[in-house]
């Protein structure tokens, strides 16, 4: 598969010169004008791994899209507030993980519910998105989440397929991942709980890094947002990647 070739414009390389060399980091503005990836982080939040991914982001400037789980959020409420509270999107990601198509209408309705309600508690607003566990949907609850005016179903870009951070391959392995599915617009599946926690640490590395492999592509980064119409980049998922609101 050929490789994305993204254009720069003057203006934009001067930024990306200047963020590298430790300057001012980039404006959503400047990130307008710029092709967007969307970093989306699923089954958290975790103590052991929210807080680093958190201060990664901070200090590179990233906003990204958090799917958190609702039992994590009410274990960890304060990682949820920061979340929220350092610009990043935040949304549905189930109660307990489980796979949609195994449970009843009735069950799935629940888990959707039971999140909503606990984000709500935690941040004052109820989330727009769902991204279903295993990203198994199902016409049930997928039919729910229109009516309570919510986008489901949001995947990913799998376009390549190499081993995700979930199967461990090491921080060159995960980076080798997001490169290869890098694209104008792309969501990029990550975790900040779960099967990565038994992954090793030295595989963390991978974020800050390619974040920067990232920009010096000409990408810049996004937050993930509802549409109307299905997104061929992103398996058909019914959202976009944005520029994140000015702060």
């Amino acid at each position: 598969m050929k490789k994305n070739k993204v254009a720069v414009t003057a203006l934009a390389t001067a930024s990306l010169v200047l963020a590298l060399l430790g300057g001012s980091p980039m404006s959503p503005a400047q990130a307008a004008d710029k092709p967007l990836i969307g970093l989306t982080f699923d089954d958290g939040p975790s103590p052991e791994r929210t807080a680093f991914v958190l201060d990664v982001l901070k200090q590179k400037n990233v906003k990204a899209t958090f799917f958190v789980q609702g039992s994590n959020v009410e274990r960890y409420p304060d990682l949820v507030r920061r979340i929220k509270a350092e610009g990043h999107v935040i949304g549905n990601h189930s109660w307990d993980h489980p796979d949609f198509p195994s449970i009843s209408a009735t069950r799935q309705k629940q888990q959707i519910d039971r999140t909503n309600a606990a984000i709500r508690t935690v941040t004052g607003e109820a989330p727009k998105l769902m991204r279903f566990p295993y990203g198994n949907s199902t016409s049930s609850a997928t039919g729910y989440l229109r009516t309570i005016g919510m986008s489901g179903g949001v995947l990913w870009r799998w376009n390549v397929g190499n081993p995700g951070d979930f199967e461990c391959p090491g921080a060159a392995g995960v980076q080798k991942f997001v490169m290869a599915e890098a694209a104008p617009g792309a969501m990029i599946l990550l975790h900040d709980a779960e099967d990565v926690l038994s992954c090793p640490a030295s595989q963390w590395t991978y974020l800050a890094r390619t974040i920067d492999a990232l920009r010096a592509k000409g990408y810049e980064f996004g937050v993930v947002a509802p549409s109307s119409s299905a997104n061929p980049v992103n398996q058909g998922s019914p959202a976009v990647v944005v520029a994140p609101a000015a702060r």
